[in-house]
């Protein structure tokens, strides 16, 4: 049995938001449970009860209550993102002292019981690197089985169009709170248009609207919500030669590979999630580290085309060797295999 998002995911159909990284995860999980057998497949809304199933793999958020529902000989929970509860506390912390909204949308729901999920759980697989799992309490990391995935790279040229500039771009779904879209505000209200741009794609709501408004001096270029798979979407980032992705908490971020896959080499964090591999790669600057995210911009700007290239180029290897479906597909393949077998079923 797999439960997750069916606006993501859909068996047997495309589903709305079937490329962005939620929908791509949930189908290669089917794929890899359907090897094993036949795949009951939940919806995240949906509460089935009375099945009985060897393997059960279900998104965090509704995992314990199915598991008290049904009878599972295996049952793996599935974390997208890192520890819930401590990026609760961040973002409460810089919420309280920005006077922003806590976005509950983006958060486990008020249903969701962390420390259950993960006694129930058999194997708790993470998507993210060394610093996600530090985010959880060590007690659970003898569970914890690391997870890096991909994207569909078929759309994605892996290389810059020959008007790249020395700009910069930002990507999120939603800029908001927790992808460290203040530190963006913060940052680019202090650089001047003639130093280098910024273009920002995502939905933007209140009230970082009137503050991007109130904040931007003429460096950020925002260009609304526009869909991956579009010609546009492919225009602006392959275009720029950086992007600024100072988030505050992820899982692993699929904008962000996104970006890589196009040719950006990435200003971001640590929390961002990719591979440790991959991040020594990028240029690495902290969150709410404002000064730090500027230092670093300048530095960026100041490389040499011969630098950039190096650059770009290893990280870009580095991407192709260690953020792919193959791993993702070895690590869970491996890890229900361990577990069935653990339990007898096998």
């Amino acid at each position: 049995m797999l439960s997750y998002f069916r606006s993501y995911f859909e068996p047997g159909r495309r589903a709305r938001f079937a490329n962005h990284s939620t929908g791509l995860i949930a189908r290669h999980l089917y794929e890899i449970l359907d090897e094993f057998g036949p795949v009951s497949y939940f919806g995240s809304k949906e509460r089935p009860e009375g099945i009985d199933a060897d393997l059960f793999v279900g998104h965090f958020w509704s995992f314990a209550e199915l598991c008290e529902r049904n009878r599972f000989a295996v049952k793996m929970a599935f974390y997208s993102v890192s520890d819930p509860v401590e990026t609760r506390r961040r973002l409460t912390e810089v919420s309280n002292r920005r006077g922003v909204p806590l976005p509950e949308w983006d958060l486990p729901p008020a249903s969701f019981d962390h420390h259950q999920t993960m006694e129930l759980a058999d194997v708790v697989f993470v998507v993210g690197n060394s610093y996600t799992r530090t985010t959880f309490p060590e007690q659970w990391h003898h569970k914890i089985v690391m997870l890096n995935y991909s994207i569909d790279s078929s759309l994605f040229s892996g290389s810059a169009d020959d008007s790249q500039r020395s700009e910069f771009c930002y990507v999120a779904t939603h800029c908001g709170l927790r992808k460290g879209f203040l530190d963006v505000l913060d940052v680019w209200s202090q650089i001047e248009p003639s130093t280098s741009r910024l273009h920002v794609i995502g939905n933007i709501d209140a009230p970082y609207d009137a503050m991007l408004e109130s904040a931007n001096n003429g460096s950020v270029e925002y260009h609304g919500w526009i869909d991956s798979d579009s010609a546009e979407y492919h225009r602006i980032i392959n275009r720029c030669r950086f992007a600024h992705v100072p988030t505050y908490s992820e899982g692993q971020m699929g904008t962000l590979l996104e970006l890589i896959h196009s040719g950006c080499v990435p200003l971001t964090t640590a929390a961002s999630g990719i591979d440790d591999e991959v991040l020594a790669h990028c240029v690495v600057i902290e969150p709410l580290d404002i000064a730090g995210q500027r230092s670093a911009i300048a530095e960026v700007l100041a490389w040499s085309d011969a630098e950039y290239e190096r650059r770009q180029a290893r990280l870009m290897d580095a991407t192709r060797r260690t953020q792919t479906w193959p791993s993702f597909h070895f690590r869970v393949h491996s890890a229900a295999i361990g577990a069935l077998t653990t339990a007898g079923v096998r």
